[in-house]
């Protein structure tokens, strides 16, 4: 008879009844001897690895030692481990982290009384241990992580019984150690393999080999933001029991194989960030047990196939940042699709309007995300009733009309975003709900657009108020003045569309208005009507210039090459001086720019960012002073220095210094009249004496 027990149950089993023994008086080698052993290791060799968190009682662990030793009877001469099986595994761990270690720590060897991070083992029928996980990432502080110069050890595969294999960040630099991964046999693996993860090699380059389709047993594929190329291998398709795959960040091309629509079991699918064209599939309807499915970031065409509308398990449709067409009406096709949370066609060319949508019946969604897909007419009523509707993007459109007051009433709400659009009319939202959303309520950019002034000063950023015409007197140009409380009022004087871009300026009634404006008589009437232009011009004299901060300089928006270089970009903004109305320009390939809140910077973890973009050129413009966190959305490259603080400069409390770093700053692209800033207190104080000294 043999008791198989897994290693990491065995060894604080032994430390229990030691302890617990010395406690007691009794030694161990007088309990040893009671039990009729020479050795107590006769008896914890298989059976003495890892037991003390279940924090046992002696007498149970006492009865469980008894068991194991008679049930294994195993002789004291006979090495947990065979020799053959031992040297593999060190030869393996060289390969990877380097010559240098010989396990000299491990006691007997890596599966016994001094187990290491990385590597796991299983007992056997026939009585031995074998390596079953090899997982090398940078975790624990005794985990193995590979040397600069790491190689993919061919001694792997002697590895029979390996269920588990995971590399991460082990092969860094595709320039001066490229690796690439073996064509042949991996068929060795194929009645042991059930997990196949390699995470964060942009060293690990080539194709992917033919030979994976021979895992018969596989689980879960994983090569996640590597250097790989070359198109998908056809042979996946075999791999009939797998669960998840994962190849998205790397380079690949070409169509998706018809046949992967014949994966029955496949949960999880993820081929984005990567050059993968053609249409997708009609097959995928066929994948009955999907939950996930992202292709976005490739070069996706056609029409969405109407056979997704069979996929009622799916709950994560992301194919953004594709060139899909055909017009938003064949997400009618997608109706059935009942479990649905989260829908992601952002970034296509698809064309259409809202309003042939039922949205009410999508009552499981979280995330729409429909941004800059040639979208017009006006935004229909049924998406206020979407009722777990947690994160609404519809921005860079061409949508038109009013918003609907009832968003508001929607439960879930977190962000809203319809900046770059031609909506109109006003927006009569709660202050509680301004205050709520903040900057993630995302309006600007909608010329007709107006919000109503409210008494507690909450307002939508980059959002004019509502204004109504006041006649001063008979002759004189009409002044705009703003709806709600004189007191918070503001005037708007706009230089139109003359060379200026009809740049406006706002300025405090209580200020300017209130010397010239408010007891002004017909005579002062006539004279500021002749002054008017006057008055302007001197304004603009006073205008801020706003400059254009390309992130990195010539680097632009990547990640830092080591880890001497983790704070390169907070270094790149301590070089500079930046100030509202300032323009950032973040310049990548196959990668993203959120903004997000100081929590989420410090973990390098966001569900919701403030600001999300990965169109390759993104344009921030800082609309308030104080800290902005940036950071980048491609998985661990936060954590690897992709990410910078920037503090914006109040000009009312300290004038902005000319930048320091002149070649990170770009003129305007008129190449003439740069952008002007809001008009400082210090100005509205010098012209507000000036004006009273003119009229007194």
């Amino acid at each position: 008879m043999h008791l198989s027990v897994r290693q990491d149950v065995i060894s604080p089993l032994f430390m229990c009844i030691q302890l617990h023994a010395v406690l007691n008086g009794v030694s161990v080698s007088a309990l040893s001897y009671a039990l009729g052993w020479s050795k107590l290791q006769t008896c914890y060799c298989p059976m003495a690895i890892r037991f003390l968190s279940w924090k046992c009682h002696y007498v149970p662990c006492f009865l469980l030692l008894i068991l194991s030793c008679l049930c294994k009877g195993q002789d004291s001469s006979l090495s947990p481990m065979k020799n053959k099986e031992k040297e593999v595994i060190y030869s393996v761990i060289q390969g990877f982290v380097g010559k240098w270690w010989n396990g000299s720590y491990l006691y007997p060897d890596p599966c016994g009384w001094t187990p290491m991070q990385g590597v796991s083992c299983e007992l056997y029928d026939d009585g031995f241990w074998y390596v079953t996980t090899v997982n090398f990432r940078p975790v624990f502080d005794n985990s193995l992580i590979c040397s600069y110069d790491a190689q993919f050890p061919q001694q792997l595969f002697n590895l029979k019984h390996l269920k588990v294999l995971s590399l991460s960040s082990c092969f860094l630099s595709p320039t001066q150690n490229p690796v690439k991964l073996p064509i042949s046999n991996w068929d060795k693996f194929s009645h042991s393999l059930e997990s196949l993860t390699f995470r964060s090699n942009p060293g690990l380059v080539g194709t992917i080999p033919s030979a994976i389709g021979t895992l018969r047993k596989l689980q879960s594929l994983v090569l996640l933001e590597n250097g790989l190329t070359g198109e998908l291998p056809l042979s996946i398709g075999n791999l009939v029991r797998l669960r998840q795959l994962v190849l998205a960040g790397n380079n690949l091309e070409g169509e998706v194989p018809a046949n992967y629509g014949g994966l029955p079991q496949l949960l999880i699918f993820d081929a984005s960030r990567n050059n993968i064209s053609g249409v997708l599939p009609s097959t995928f309807g066929l994948l009955d047990s999907l939950l996930k499915l992202d292709l976005s970031n490739n070069e996706l065409e056609g029409e969405l196939p109407s056979e997704l509308g069979k996929l009622k398990n799916l709950t994560l449709l992301d194919i953004s940042h594709n060139k899909l067409r055909g017009g938003l009406f064949r997400i009618r096709t997608l109706k059935e699709l009942v479990s649905l949370k989260h829908l992601v066609l952002s970034n296509n060319p698809i064309g259409g309007d809202l309003l042939g949508v039922k949205w009410e019946n999508f009552q499981n969604i979280e995330a729409l995300e429909l941004s800059n897909i040639g979208l017009e007419g006006s935004v229909p009523e049924s998406i206020a009733k979407m009722k777990r509707l947690r994160f609404l993007d519809l921005s860079n459109n061409n949508l038109s009309g009013s918003l609907s007051r009832n968003l508001e009433n929607l439960p879930c709400l977190r962000a809203i975003r319809v900046n770059g659009n031609n909506l109109t009319g006003r927006l009569d939202f709660s202050e509680g709900f301004y205050m709520k959303m903040g900057m993630r309520f995302a309006a600007w950019n909608n010329e007709n657009l107006c919000y109503i002034v409210k008494p507690t000063h909450q307002m939508p950023y980059g959002v004019k108020p509502c204004v109504q015409n006041i006649t001063l007197s008979e002759g004189v140009s009409t002044v705009m003045i703003s709806e709600g409380n004189f007191e918070d009022s503001f005037a708007v004087a706009s230089l139109g569309s003359s060379g200026f871009y009809g740049l406006r300026w706002g300025f405090t009634v209580n200020g300017v208005l209130n010397v010239f404006l408010w007891n002004i008589n017909s005579n002062m009437a006539i004279s500021f009507k002749v002054s008017y232009p006057l008055f302007l011009c001197f304004i603009v004299l006073w205008g801020v210039s706003c400059s254009e901060f390309e992130v990195g300089g010539e680097h632009g928006w990547v990640v830092p090459k080591s880890k001497e270089q983790d704070q390169m970009y907070n270094e790149w903004a301590s070089r500079n001086r930046f100030k509202v109305n300032d323009t950032l320009v973040f310049k990548y390939e196959k990668d993203s720019v959120m903004e997000v809140s100081e929590e989420e910077y410090e973990k390098c973890k966001a569900s919701r960012p403030l600001f999300f973009s990965n169109n390759g050129e993104t344009v921030f413009k800082f609309e308030r002073p104080g800290l902005f966190y940036f950071m980048s959305g491609v998985s661990g490259h936060c954590n690897r220095g992709q990410k910078m603080i920037i503090k914006v400069l109040d000009l009312e409390a300290a004038p902005s210094p000319q930048s320091a770093n002149q070649t990170a700053q770009k003129p305007h692209k008129s190449g003439v009249i740069p952008h002007m800033n809001s008009i400082t207190a210090s100005t509205f104080s010098v012209l507000s004496i000036l004006l009273h000294q003119l009229y007194a």
